[in-house]
């Protein structure tokens, strides 16, 4: 419920249904955006760049803590 109005008033980042379907279907058939750990921005008619991962962000025991602790959260564990 926070979630649509922090996006439409602070980071000016919510776009209508309509918008977000373009946006998919801009994903799905636009070769340019298949590469895993590619991110686009569509604020100002921006293009995409590539985005690399951090070795924080890429750790593998890291990621295995965090999957532990969030199934914890949401009650799977």
């Amino acid at each position: 419920l926070l979630f649509p109005p922090f996006q439409k008033y602070i980071t000016k980042g919510f776009v209508s249904e309509e918008e977000a379907g373009k946006r998919l279907a801009q994903v799905v058939s636009n070769p340019s955006l298949t590469k895993s750990g590619v991110y686009w921005s569509w604020h100002n008619n921006s293009p995409s760049f590539e985005n690399q991962l951090s070795e924080e962000a890429s750790d593998p025991e890291k990621a295995k803590k965090l999957w532990e602790i969030s199934e914890k959260l949401v009650g799977l564990a």
